[in-house]
């Protein structure tokens, strides 16, 4: 019969559970970070880049977006707007600040924010789960 014993002292097992929950509130902080900056630049990503399909207006810079497509980028309001903030370890918030953006995604049929959070959602499941690790390591 094959045994195999491991011993570990229980003064690295205490010392390594005692950081354990702020280890994994720093985890959590520094993935919603990254993930912040991810899903920022897929939303200004989304608005800069066309082709936009809507009605191209003579007084507007660009073609306009035709319903079902990220907003035009017409002034850079919108675009520069889209911001990200981490209030706590369980909560971040990304999307943009300007007065109109939240007629554009729900009214006018102009998604931007959801269509971020949809295309990136997995790649922000890893990076949380890898920032988690990698403080609960430490």
């Amino acid at each position: 019969m094959s045994v195999l014993s491991v011993s570990v002292s229980s003064r690295e097992v205490d010392d390594s559970l005692r950081d354990a929950p702020d280890n994994f509130r720093k985890g959590c902080i520094k993935g919603y970070r990254r993930a912040g900056i991810l899903v920022r630049d897929r939303i200004r990503q989304l608005i800069k880049n066309p082709p936009k399909t809507g009605f191209k207006y003579p007084s507007l810079t660009n073609r306009s977006s035709a319903p079902g497509e990220a907003p035009a980028d017409q002034s850079g309001r919108l675009r520069k707007g889209v911001q990200y903030k981490v209030w706590r370890y369980d909560l971040m918030q990304v999307g943009d600040t300007v007065s109109y953006g939240k007629l554009l995604e729900e009214k006018m049929g102009r998604p931007h924010v959801s269509t971020a959070v949809i295309q990136t959602f997995n790649t922000v499941l890893l990076m949380l789960q890898l920032s988690v690790d990698e403080e609960l390591r430490k």
